[in-house]
């Protein structure tokens, strides 16, 4: 799983290749351009693979940016969030992410040399994530008519109902192609992240099937389908779905936010509530992965997190830093880790009235996390021990995972689920801040998807405040 020498080469190709773009044309036009003789026109599958799982890393990275300050695991020094938009993730996911992933699957599914069911199947898990990234985001989005260039230049948008559809047909289509036999070749060390481990592909699959059902808890969900799922997922945290970066291509937090803070150019920094979390103010039990994920700003001894809503809040003194675990310049991008499904296990479990499940999978998410930052086995015991995390319920559960999805979109969904109910998420308030005291339920769209398919756009524009249909 860990990024290795012997991938240099295919990881600077795939960059090359991203900036290239173009392998088809894609969505709403932005590459509909006369045919240019320097663009690659026919490129290997094991170019089109690690070009999209940069994309999807990237694409993290920039989803987890804001929606961490929805969900108060960070906050702004210049203020408090208003509304966005998130154009680098979607101009990512259509341009450089399922672009060139739809090549890959349709060169890949093609008769002929190039024909790999592995590859094709790899590719379908890969576009159910995007998928569920581009629904949990904007909700109704292009995708039945989208990456069809000057065919269709202003595709209609699929209704979220419409998306997690897709997302688990693409899933089951992913693990039938994953079992069948061995054809010309297959992913081997182009796939960044796993290896070219197909086990590890399907155990992901089935993982990913357990979030996105997850995701319809409010509209009736099959509680047992999601367990059954998650007996098939990822096993330890050697499953984790992540892509690990490199001095030569350093981790995004650690560019864009950690190394920027070294020249006083500060842009987020870890919340209140999330510190207050941790430290022990809204459970009585300090929590011993806070300097690992926390560094304090020079000469301070106490954690305080940003209140950027409250002019009245102590000045914070905590930071990312190149020494954190999240934001160092070799840390991976985690999108989808054991102890998310462990967490998924127990929530669905408590509500399937199997509350021995519940409990075994709510402790072993929380020392699979501990275990990826490296806290140590006594430290875990003494945390887990303690009578306010020992005793298990929903709110425990759902508590536990927002600290283990820490930088993850994943947060904000489960947030929505619940409603942002300070029952279920002890603590947490939305402060009236500008005259709105209602928290981010949505991305707006882009203004380049409100200039180039402006009709399409206002049939689904809904308010920033407005809930998700995934969510009511």
């Amino acid at each position: 799983m860990i990024l290795k020498m012997k991938n240099a080469n295919i990881t600077i190709k795939a960059f090359l290749l991203a900036g290239l773009l173009g392998v088809l044309p894609a969505c709403n036009g932005f590459l509909d351009v006369n045919d240019d003789p320097t663009r690659l026109n026919d490129v290997t599958l094991d170019l089109l693979l690690p070009t999209t799982l940069e994309a999807l890393s990237k694409t993290h990275y920039y989803l987890a940016y804001t929606a961490s300050q929805v969900t108060h695991q960070m906050d702004a020094f210049g203020g408090y969030y208003g509304e966005f938009s998130n154009a680098s993730a979607w101009s990512t996911i259509y341009l450089k992410g399922m672009n060139n992933l739809r090549a890959m699957i349709d060169k890949a599914s093609a008769a002929g040399d190039d024909y790999s069911p592995h590859y094709a199947g790899v590719g379908k898990v890969i576009e159910a994530m995007y998928v569920g990234l581009l629904t949990t985001t904007w909700e109704d989005v292009p995708y039945s008519e989208a990456l069809m260039g000057s065919a269709n230049v202003q595709p209609a948008y699929d209704t979220q109902e419409a998306l997690y559809g897709q997302i688990q047909n693409l899933l089951d289509e992913a693990l039938q192609l994953l079992d069948e036999p061995e054809s010309a070749y297959s992913p081997a060390s182009d796939d960044l992240a796993y290896g070219g481990d197909l086990d590890k592909w399907k155990k992901l699959a089935h993982s990913l099937k357990a979030r996105y059902l997850l995701h319809l808890s409010n509209k009736g969900a099959d509680w047992n389908a999601i367990l059954n799922h998650v007996a098939q997922g990822l096993s330890s945290n050697a499953d984790n779905f992540q892509l690990v970066y490199s001095a030569s291509n350093p981790n995004p937090w650690f560019t864009n936010v950690a190394k920027a803070n070294e020249t006083g150019n500060f842009s987020i920094t870890h919340a209140a509530y999330f510190i207050d979390l941790l430290k022990g103010e809204i459970y009585p039990v300090a929590d011993p992965r806070l300097p690992m994920i926390a560094a304090l700003t020079s000469g301070a001894t106490e954690y305080i997190g940003e209140a950027s809503w409250d002019p009245n809040a102590p000045e914070s003194t905590v930071i990312l830093t190149k020494d954190t675990w999240y934001s160092t310049q070799t840390a991976p991008v985690l999108m989808m880790t054991f102890a998310e499904l462990k967490f998924i296990e127990a929530e669905a479990a408590y509500h399937a009235g199997d509350m021995a499940r519940a409990e075994s999978a709510y402790f072993e998410g929380i020392a699979a996390h501990m275990d990826q930052l490296g806290v140590d086995a006594n430290s875990q015991a003494n945390y887990m021990s303690h009578p306010a995390i020992a005793t298990v319920d929903l709110e425990r559960i759902m508590m536990q995972k927002y600290i283990a999805l820490f930088l993850h979109q994943e947060a904000w969904t489960d947030m929505r689920r619940y409603q942002f109910d300070p029952n279920v998420f002890r603590g947490f308030v939305e402060p009236d801040y500008n005259g709105r005291n209602l928290p981010g339920q949505r991305a707006r769209y882009p203004v380049t998807e409100e200039t180039r398919n402006p009709q399409n756009v206002a049939l689904h524009r809904k308010d920033f405040t407005t809930p998700m249909w995934f969510s009511e």
